[in-house]
């Protein structure tokens, strides 16, 4: 057991290499910098107080996380079930903060159960709308706003059924589930939607997109731009501008970023100067970057290796510094870590291919 949660400064450059490690492969996913910052320091510490978060994010970050964030971080993982919250006996109103699974495959499983039932909610938000949707008579100059709306929240909606089933594979590791669930919406619920405008529901639609894990990107600023692409399709730069309000510049720049990762298409007309931005296949595009995601992370298994090597190497002479024994107990943990994300490239490449073909038609 640590004597304190500063670490020797020998374990600590290991540490901070482990930290790195952690925030980098939050990236992608809804995490921010500082949600991965405190889960790491959670994995490379027993228990923490909110005092010894703060304290732990003035060593590793550029800037100390603020009093307001910690709180706000530990209240809704403890609603998650990953934290768990214990008083301090002799102190008065003064907590100590634990991972409820030290385990890191426990830790994935019981992540991806909580989704499961997250993804249910967005395949009944998505079915909602699209139900309003194909009951709305659109006015003239909305038809074909209306047209593409409905036909990519059917894509929409059936990503998410079919990301249902995937996750359902992975957590079984049988790799056969192919079930529907059944989707019951109230009229009272497409009522009330029906009595909104398409571009009201668009734009609730778009914010539902860029509050959503899955559909997180690494450069959160070009989230608008992604979001759009989805519900339209295909797009033009100064069309973009007029619906995200981000600038010429941010537009021009998220574009590249978005076209350099291969998550959109660019479309030229011949004898035209104007181009169209495309996302063919909202299921490519976004197991793409999943795919992308899990490289990255498994190319951190020579360093993370390499770690554990050094500290089993080195056991006589850091065995009685302060932090060896967590700190190497996670690096063996992390090893196992990689068995999985080698499993998950595996199910990505196959969801990749499966909607390949549907982007290819898309695109002829």
């Amino acid at each position: 057991m640590p004597k304190n949660h500063i670490y020797s400064e020998e374990i600590r450059r290991f540490e901070r290499e482990i930290i790195d490690f952690i925030v980098e492969s939050g990236k992608n996913k809804r995490s921010s910098d500082i949600e991965s910052h405190i889960l790491a320091y959670f994995f490379c510490h027993p228990s923490l107080t909110q005092k010894q978060i703060q304290e732990l994010s003035a060593i590793f970050r550029e800037k100390k996380i603020s009093k307001g964030s910690i709180s706000n971080f530990l209240n809704q993982y403890e609603r998650y079930g990953v934290i768990v919250k214990n008083k301090i006996p002799e102190k008065r109103n003064a907590f100590k903060y634990t991972l409820k699974y030290r385990n890191i495959k426990d830790l994935m499983s019981t992540g991806l159960e909580t989704g499961l039932g997250e993804i249910q909610k967005w395949i009944e938000y998505t079915e909602a709308r699209l139900q309003a949707l194909t009951k709305i008579k659109p006015e003239t100059s909305q038809i074909e706003l209306h047209t593409i709306l409905v036909e990519r929240l059917k894509e929409l909606r059936d990503f998410l059924l079919f990301h249902n089933n995937l996750m359902k594979n992975f957590l079984s590791g049988k790799f056969n589930i192919t079930e529907k669930p059944e989707i019951k919406i109230s009229d009272e619920i497409i009522d009330e939607i029906i009595k909104k405008s398409i571009l009201i529901i668009e734009e609730e639609i778009v914010n539902f997109i860029q509050k959503n894990p899955l559909f997180m990107i690494d450069e959160v600023k070009y989230l608008p731009i992604f979001s759009y692409l989805i519900t339209r399709k295909r797009m033009t730069q100064s069309k973009l501008q007029k619906l995200t309000g981000l600038s010429s510049g941010l537009i021009s720049e998220g574009l590249d970023h978005l076209l350099k990762k291969n998550f959109i298409e660019l479309e030229k007309i011949k004898g035209r100067r104007k181009r169209f931005y495309v996302m063919s296949s909202i299921g490519y595009s976004n197991y793409l970057k999943q795919y992308q995601r899990f490289k990255l992370i498994n190319g951190f298994k020579i360093k993370i290796e390499q770690i554990y090597q050094e500290m089993k190497k080195r056991e006589q002479e850091l065995k009685k510094l302060n932090g060896y024994e967590i700190i190497l107990e996670w690096a063996k943990e992390a090893l196992k870590l990689f068995v999985i994300v080698e499993d998950g490239i595996k199910i990505f490449e196959k969801a990749l291919n499966r909607f390949k073909s549907l982007k290819n038609k898309a695109t002829i």
